[in-house]
Parts: C-alpha cells; structure tokens; sequence
C-alpha cells in the first residue's frame, strides 16, 4: 500500500486522524491540517487508511493499492 497526501487539498476536516490515528495526525500547531505520520502502515492499519481515504471530503488521501516495491518493476 502506497499513501500520498496531498497537502495543499487539505480542508483540515480532521476525519483522517479520527479513523487512522496511528497513521494520521492534525496537529493543532498545523490548524488541524492533515499529517501522515506512518507513510508505510502495517497491514492491520490498512481498512482504517481506506476508510480516511473514503471519508476525506477534499480526496487529498490516495491510496494505491497496487505499489510495486523498489527494484521489482517486472509488472
């Protein structure tokens, strides 16, 4: 699982740091805006990652499934 968050779309809604709190963060000293605090979460975090994504209201989170590791471009 690959994460991108684009910053400059975020609306600091705070619903990514709700969800995926070990993943994401919305420090007050930012104005709420959002933090990827674990760019690679394990597998037991990744329905909550989905989740922020799903609930994002400015779709500032992309998750890509389908991340090929480093070195391994053979798909």
């Amino acid at each position: 699982m690959k994460i991108t968050l684009h910053s400059s779309m975020c609306v600091a809604s705070g619903n990514c740091g709700f969800v995926a709190p070990e993943v994401f963060s919305n420090p007050e000293d930012n104005f709420g805006f959002a933090q990827l605090d674990d760019p690679a979460p394990p597998e037991t975090q990744h329905e909550a990652v989905r989740s922020a994504e799903y609930l994002c209201p400015s779709k500032a989170i992309q998750v890509d499934e389908n991340d090929v590791p480093a070195g391994d471009q053979s798909r």
